[in-house]
């Protein structure tokens, strides 16, 4: 319901058509097959037993496709990683900007730490899966770039819509899933005119983009320097040089 509110707030995001299975009348249509309108990224939210059937869409469509669907098989992976050659395909543990800032500030906090073995404590309300694939994110990156294992404890205790996690001084807490839905709006826009390049991640779609804005500076740049014949020249100030 957030994604829809904020979509008809924006300018730049529309959602033309969906499906959800608990409540059929909450989007335009009850089978996939039956979508007709043109649209630009498929977002899936849903369970993993209609996982198959939303990833072949997405081929049949030959559109980027955004997984946030929890607890999919190895061979559901594999069929995701498969795909990924094929279509673009965004799955990552985390969707929040605001939890890719803790999890980065984690990884510098265990380079740092003296403890072999890193705690992570994560709360959560009561019907969340856990470990939270944040958890299962942290851990990957922490062991990854700094050989320390992650020591995961899961709690559900919450019953409002919440998510904490904690390690050391540090603390990331994300109530509700207002800000999950911008955040899930954003990465279908980064996403958008991306090509079939492997699984795209929170991590790769923002290197990629600030790779992208450095280039058109540098090229931006070039076209403001000496070598621009109608660029306004200053007094030299070397001989044989341009200024």
């Amino acid at each position: 319901m957030c994604a829809l509110e904020l979509a008809k707030q924006s300018n730049s995001v529309e959602i033309v058509a969906g499906i959800c299975r608990s409540n059929p009348s909450y989007y335009h249509y009850n089978e996939l097959d039956n979508i007709k309108e043109d649209f630009d990224v498929i977002v899936d939210f849903s369970h993993k037993d209609s996982f198959n059937e939303m990833l072949k869409f997405a081929l049949k469509a030959k559109k980027p496709i955004i997984v946030g669907t929890a607890g999919l098989t190895e061979k559901q992976i594999k069929d995701m990683e498969e795909a990924a050659n094929i279509i673009p395909v965004f799955r990552g543990g985390n969707f929040r900007f605001e939890v890719k800032e803790f999890i980065d500030d984690v990884v510098e906090y265990a380079k740092k730490s003296d403890e072999d073995i890193i705690e992570l404590i994560e709360t959560h309300y009561k019907t969340k899966k856990i470990p939270s694939e944040t958890a299962k994110v942290i851990a990957k990156r922490v062991l990854e770039e700094t050989g320390k294992k992650v020591e995961i404890k899961s709690f559900l205790e919450y019953d409002e819509l919440i998510n904490d996690w904690r390690v050391g001084p540090l603390n990331c807490r994300v109530i509700g899933f207002q800000e999950l839905a911008k955040d899930v709006l954003t990465i279908a826009k980064l996403m958008k005119n991306k090509k079939p390049k492997g699984i795209y991640d929170l991590d790769r779609l923002l290197k990629e983009k600030a790779n992208e804005e450095f280039s058109k500076f540098l090229i931006e740049a070039k076209k403001q320097t000496y070598a621009n014949e109608n660029i306004k020249k200053g007094q030299s100030s070397r001989v044989g040089s341009h200024d």
